[in-house]
């Protein structure tokens, strides 16, 4: 996850992320752009594509490439696909809105149907670890809603779940597919001051054993989540999934900065991806 900040780089870090994950750059067409929620807007877009079947996958990220006005190389965000509809190629993803005066929040407040922007992908991300004999415990903010989204549409059958959801749109859930095994646990958050709900959820439940983790939210509370079940409940390191997808008072493109170098020291240390952490990084 990166943003190229020089035009002296002799091969951006979007290039880059594409020959690592052996990733595509193509171009997107704009279809649709609806408004599901106050806070949400929904992209739809068509793309040709030779990988159809990765895109199909649960849980796929998108890298979204902006135009930078300063002449550099392409601003890039990344977007967790909620749904590909293989028979017209099209891709359909949420973005969050926001106040401020984002590359993101920029292209959207001008895109229209008709307009194309570049994109790299498809990165298949992590699923829960179904498994028959464990109950699945998914922790998820508004920026996760598309991934639980997308792994709800291949769910496994016969396994459980506890999902703990928190949304400033009161009624998104109702746009999930809810299976009988599965218990929401819905938390309608009210301002940005308002933190840790995902996390004190953690706390509350008595017994860990056969469960498995997978959660994705804000990176301090992430990376609270993730301490807590691999140090405090020795858990597996198999059974616990969590990222972080954005940073609170940071912006993406420091994010991305600090990312690009701290995954080119792990790979000096001659370490590989599936090693990797993301949130053994330092911000």
């Amino acid at each position: 996850m990166s943003t190229v900040t020089s035009k002296q780089n002799s091969k951006s870090l979007t290039d880059k992320n594409a020959a690592r994950h052996d990733m595509q750059q193509i171009e997107m067409s704009i279809v649709s752009i609806t408004q599901p929620f106050s806070s949400i807007s929904r992209i739809r877009g068509k793309i040709d594509t030779s990988q159809a079947e990765l895109w199909l996958l649960p849980n796929v990220a998108l890298r979204l490439l902006f135009t930078n006005n300063d002449g550099h190389q392409p601003i890039s965000r990344v977007y967790t696909v909620r749904a590909f509809d293989a028979e017209k190629s099209e891709i359909e993803i949420d973005l969050v809105k926001h106040a401020d005066f984002s590359p993101a929040m920029q292209w959207l407040n001008t895109v229209q149907v008709g307009d194309s922007i570049n994109i790299i992908g498809p990165r298949p991300h992590f699923s829960p670890n179904f498994s028959p004999d464990k109950h699945v415990v998914m922790f998820a903010d508004d920026t996760a809603i598309p991934a639980i989204y997308s792994i709800l549409q291949h769910w496994q059958h016969g396994v459980s779940a506890d999902l703990y959801i928190e949304s400033f749109e009161e009624n998104i859930i109702q746009q999930l597919v809810i299976f009988d095994q599965i218990q929401i646990h819905f938390h309608h958050k009210t301002n940005h001051h308002q933190k840790g709900w995902l996390f004190a959820s953690a706390l509350q439940i008595n017994d860990y054993t056969n469960k498995t983790i997978w959660a994705a939210c804000e990176r301090s509370e992430a990376r609270a989540l993730r301490d807590f079940f691999l140090e405090n409940q020795k858990m597996d390191k198999n059974d616990v999934k969590i990222s972080g997808y954005w940073k609170a008072g940071v912006s993406s493109s420091v994010l991305d900065k600090v990312r690009e170098n701290h995954y080119l020291q792990h790979t000096q240390q001659g370490k590989n991806l599936a090693e990797y952490d993301d949130l053994d990084m330092p911000n």
